[in-house]
Order: C-alpha cells, then sequence, then structure tokens
C-alpha cells in the first residue's frame, strides 16, 4: 500500500475544509443578498405603485390621455423606473420608456395576468424590449367606471445588482484561489511542526535499527503540544531503557563470545533442521574448515562422522543429554574425542537443535602412556643395577669375601652399577632442572656457534680417541646466537656422545652450523651433528626423545646409555626457544638437528 507523507495527508484536509467553507460562505452571502435585495425592490416598487395609483386612476377617469402620458414619462425619468400601464385586454396605453403603439400584447406576462386576476403580480426576466434583466412589480388599476381594472406596472432594472454580483462572484473565486496556497503554507508549517519530532524518532529508531547504541535517542520536547510532548517522554524512556538493555546484552553477548572462541574443546551448535548454526576456532581446526563458511551448511556434509550424526540424531529424537567417545581421523592419525551432546531448548522447553562439545583426549592418553612408559621405564632401568648389586651383595655375604679375586671382581660390578644409578638420577635431576628452566627462560646472552662446537668437541676426544673416530667442525668465526652457553654445550655433547656411539670405528662425525634467513628478515642459526652409523627406523623417529625411548634396547644398555640424553637434548632446545629434528636412513646414519634464533641485525648509527 502507497504511503503519503504528512503533508499531503493535512494539506488536502486543510485546503479542501478552506475552499468549501469559502465556497459555503460565498453561496450563502450571493444568495441571502440577492434574496434581500430582490424583495427591497419588490418592496419599493409596491410602495411606489400605491402612491400612483390615485394620480393615474384620475387622469385616465377623465380622459386626459396626453396628460397622464407626460406623468409617466416624467415620473419613471425622475425615478429611474420604467412605469406601463396596460388595459383589461393586455394593450400597453402607455409606458415611460419605449412607444406604447410598438409594443406586444402583454396580457401573458406573469406578473400581468397575476394583476388581471386581481393580485400583486412580481417577475424577474430579461426585457425584450430594453434587453436587459428587469424586476416587475404589477397591481391592478381601475382606468374606467363601470369597466374591468387594468394594470399598473413598475419595473426598474437589476444590472447594477448583477454588477456587484459579479464582482462578489469575482472575488470568491479569487479567494478560492488564495485559500489553497494559505491552506498549503499551513499545512506545511503544521505538518513540519508535527513531523519534526516524528523525524527525529524515526532517526532515533533507525539508529538503534542499525546498530548505534552509542548514541541513545533524545528527543526536544519544547515548542510541543501536551500529547505530542507526552508521546516523545515516553519514546525517550524507552530507548534509554532499550539503550541500557542493549548495552547489558552486548557485554552478556562479547563475554559469551569470548567464552565461546576462547574453549579449548570444539563447540557446534545444529539446528532442529541439522544445519550448522556456529563453530568455534576449535571446532573449526579439527574438521579443518573455516568457522564462518560453515553456518547454515548441512552437518552432513561438514561433521561427516557416522557416530556423531547418530549421536546428533539421537539427542533430537529423545531430547536429552547423551555423552560417549567417538574417533575421527585427521589425514590418517585417529583423534579419540569426548562428546558431549546436549540438547538446546527455546522458552518454553522444546528441543530446536543440538549442541555438541567434544573434548580432545588424544593428547591426554598420549601424555597418559607417556607418563606409564616413563614409569616403566624408569623401574626398569633402576631395577636393573640393583638387582645387579644386591645380587653380588648377597653372594659376597654368602662366603664369597675369602676369595679376594672373586670379591674384588664382584665390588667392581657392583660399583659399576653403582655408577650407573647415580647417572640416571643425575640425568633425571638435570632433566627436571632444565624443565624448569624452560617454564621460566633461561638467560642468554651473545655467544659464538664455533666455541659451542670446539668446546663439545674437546668433551669428547677421549671417547672418540679409544674408537678412532675422527672428529671433524665445520661453522665460521662470525655466527653467533643468543644462548646459554654451558647448556647449548651439554646438548651438543649428548649428540656428539651418541654419534661416537653409535659410529662403526674408524668413521667419522661431522659438526656443522649453519645459517638461514626467515621471510620476515630475521635469522636461523643451525648446529647439525652428523654420523655414519646404522641409523634410525622411520617409525622410532617420532619418540625417539622421549625420556628412556631406546629404539634398540639391548644394544642401548650395553653402551652405557641412561636413555635421558635425547631428552635432556629436546628441554634444552626448547628452553632457547628453537627446535630439534633429526633424519636418518637405515645403514647410512643420522642427522641431528638443532635450530636457534639467530641475532638480528642492528643499525648503529655514528656521531657526525
Amino acid at each position: 500500500m502507497h504511503k503519503l507523507r504528512l503533508f499531503w495527508q493535512i494539506f488536502p484536509v486543510c485546503a479542501g475544509i478552506s475552499l468549501l467553507s469559502v465556497l459555503l460562505v460565498g453561496w450563502l452571502a450571493n444568495s441571502t443578498g440577492r434574496d434581500f435585495f430582490i424583495s427591497e425592490l419588490n418592496r419599493n416598487l409596491s410602495e411606489r405603485i400605491k402612491l400612483l395609483q390615485p394620480t393615474v386612476t384620475a387622469l385616465a377617469q377623465r380622459g386626459a390621455d396626453e396628460q397622464l402620458q407626460d406623468f409617466i414619462r416624467n415620473t419613471g425619468r425622475q425615478a429611474s423606473t420604467r412605469i406601463t400601464i396596460i388595459d383589461a385586454a393586455g394593450v400597453v396605453l402607455t409606458d415611460s420608456s419605449e412607444d406604447h403603439t410598438l409594443m406586444d400584447n402583454h396580457a401573458s406576462r406573469p406578473e400581468v395576468a397575476l394583476a388581471l386576476a386581481g393580485k400583486e403580480g412580481r417577475s424577474r426576466r430579461g426585457s425584450r424590449t430594453l434587453r436587459e434583466s428587469m424586476l416587475y412589480v404589477a397591481q391592478p388599476v381601475l382606468l374606467q367606471e363601470g369597466q374591468r381594472p387594468g394594470v399598473l406596472r413598475l419595473a426598474i432594472s437589476t444590472a447594477s445588482y448583477d454588477q456587484h454580483s459579479g464582482s462578489f462572484t469575482s472575488k470568491i473565486v479569487l479567494i478560492c484561489l488564495v485559500v489553497p496556497v494559505l491552506a498549503a503554507i499551513l499545512s506545511v508549517l503544521s505538518a513540519r511542526r508535527i513531523s519534526r519530532p516524528l523525524e527525529e524518532m524515526k532517526r532515533g529508531a533507525e539508529q538503534l535499527a542499525v546498530g548505534r547504541f552509542d548514541l541513545p535517542t533524545r528527543i526536544n520536547v519544547d515548542h510541543m503540544t501536551v500529547e505530542m510532548a507526552g508521546l516523545a517522554n515516553a519514546i525517550n524512556q524507552m530507548a534509554e531503557q532499550i539503550h541500557q538493555r542493549v548495552r547489558i546484552i552486548i557485554q552478556q553477548r562479547n563475554e559469551l563470545e569470548a567464552v565461546f572462541s576462547g574453549m579449548a574443546d570444539s563447540v557446534v551448535a545444529i539446528d532442529a533442521d541439522k544445519n550448522i548454526i556456529r563453530m568455534n576456532q576449535a571446532a573449526s581446526t579439527l574438521f579443518m574448515l573455516p568457522a564462518d563458511s560453515v553456518k547454515g551448511r548441512p552437518a552432513q556434509g561438514v561433521v561427516r562422522n557416522t557416530q556423531l550424526l547418530e549421536l546428533i540424531d539421537y539427542t533430537l529424537a529423545h531430547n536429552s543429554q547423551q555423552e560417549c567417545q567417538v574417533t575421527v581421523f585427521s589425514g590418517t592419525d585417529p583423534i579419540t574425542l569426548q562428546t558431549h551432546a546436549m540438547p538446546l531448548r527455546d522458552e518454553v522447553n522444546n528441543s530446536v537443535g543440538v549442541l555438541l562439545v567434544m573434548n580432545d583426549l588424544t593428547k591426554l592418553n598420549r601424555l597418559e602412556n607417556i607418563r606409564q612408559d616413563f614409569v616403566a621405564n624408569v623401574s626398569h632401568e633402576l631395577k636393573t643395577p640393583i638387582t645387579v648389586i644386591k645380587g653380588y651383595i648377597e653372594t659376597l655375604l654368602d662366603g664369597a669375601l675369602a676369595e679376594q679375586d672373586t670379591a674384588r671382581n664382584f665390588l667392581r660390578v657392583a660399583a659399576a652399577q653403582a655408577n650407573r644409578l647415580d647417572a640416571i638420577v643425575d640425568d633425571l635431576l638435570t632433566l627436571s632442572r632444565i624443565e624448569d628452566k624452560t617454564d621460566q627462560n633461561v638467560v642468554t646472552s651473545p655467544a659464538s656457534a664455533q666455541q659451542v662446537l670446539e668446546n663439545a668437541v674437546e668433551a669428547c676426544v677421549p671417547l672418540a680417541e679409544e674408537k678412532g673416530i675422527q672428529l671433524e667442525v665445520e661453522c665460521a668465526p662470525e655466527l653467533r646466537a643468543p644462548m646459554n652457553q654451558p647448556l647449548l654445550e651439554q646438548a651438543v655433547i649428548n649428540l656428539l656422545n651418541n654419534a661416537i656411539a653409535y659410529s662403526s670405528a674408524g668413521g667419522t662425525v661431522l659438526l656443522r652450523c649453519r645459517e638461514s634467513e626467515k621471510s620476515d628478515g630475521g635469522k636461523l642459526l643451525h648446529l647439525s651433528v652428523i654420523d655414519k652409523g646404522p641409523g634410525i627406523a622411520k617409525e622410532h623417529l617420532p619418540r625417539i626423545f622421549e625420556r628412556f625411548y631406546r629404539p634398540d634396547k639391548a644394544r642401548s644398555r650395553d653402551m652405557g646409555g641412561t636413555g635421558l640424553g635425547l631428552a635432556i637434548v629436546k628441554h634444552i632446545v626448547q628452553a632457547h626457544q628453537g627446535t630439534v629434528e633429526v633424519e636418518s636412513i637405515l645403514g647410512k646414519g643420522s642427522t641431528f638437528t638443532i635450530t636457534l634464533p639467530g641475532m638480528e641485525e642492528r643499525v648503529v648509527e655514528e656521531d657526525l
């Protein structure tokens, strides 16, 4: 339906009422004035006839036709009135304005006919003789004794009245033209006076509609009518309440959004038609889809897991909370999710969808497995030397002390196992201290990478000489990086000891340092230990840096390792905000690479 502006609703009414009023007043004034004017003329003519009747009767009865004619003409001229005498047959006997001999029979004239019938006759019409509008009044008059009465008729022109009436009508027409203009001006002023606060209300409502909640609507009630001011005050109060409530809603929404986005658990909201309402960042990462692009999409195309889809269907069908473990795959890696499915309900507690909350148990399960492996490995690593020490001591106590050579041999073995226990405990304590430093960030300072490698080589030379292994260093003297030098030397020594231990006699172990540049212009320092040993199988590489993890357990123990060396290396590197990686091929050797943040370039300005 077409909507009109307030002006077009007010203007036609104002203009119509004004125009109609003017027309009615004009018509009433014109008709009343005309009736009054004609009535007064008729009364005046009737009185004149009564004044003329005695004279006309006397002259007519004496037969003084010429005197009567002169009297009629002079009187008519002086009174500006047309006087006509008509006999009983309708023949004009004399007329003050025209030659009576040329005039038609007047018996059929309305006023004459009434006068001949003995009544006063009145008529207003155009004169065919004078060719103008005339007002006629006729009364019976006795012209001859013993004969039927004739008619004395007076007529006066209404041309002056017609002129005044035309002028009045022109003024009325002019007023009818002016009134709409005045009505338009008044309508504009009235419409503006009424619409201005309405426009302010509209702008305020539009601000609220587009989310401009920072500027609450406030309508000025000055110069308003009582009703409009009351409405404006009511809207002001409503706008203020809306503003306050919207601020509370926005605050609560932001809080919920922060909680929703910051949850580590994956959360997916699904409507009753099984379409995605929204998901948080954790769920987006889990399903590898942008969170914004999945809104409104069917859950089957996003979740793609039979267990989850069945859980959604069951929750929608039974309107009850469900919980189970679901396994999904990220690529080829299985992910275990502790999934809670809760129905979404509306204000009358009807189900309108499902909320999935999925807690990733994969890391927890992995950590639990690592903990169990760690406990088992520590127990095994400690139990072996303890069992050996206990066995030899019991043998000595059972009488072996008498044999000095056997006793010394037993004591040497017990001492070696005790040293092994001491090394394990020392490594555990070292690992604990390094983990504490990882949490607190170690103190670093710029140091030479070449110096670190040379110090590590110097510490490992005796072991290398025993196996006839040659140690080589490739490092430019200018390469430097922020580091904790003693800790980093220990990490390199651990890698170098492993490389020497697993390398064949007469082999070579290379220590190499290189620098690379990141995409943002920063530097990276790479410290590599390269051996030509037996290598490590691919399936062992992901766990090689775990505590006590050994690809070849029997051989590792024979070499005297504690199983904590690589774990210590990993934590030292993490304390330096770096990474450690391994590349290995069975039968061709292994390469362990430590990557650290390098020195940033600094521009030094010299004073001129």
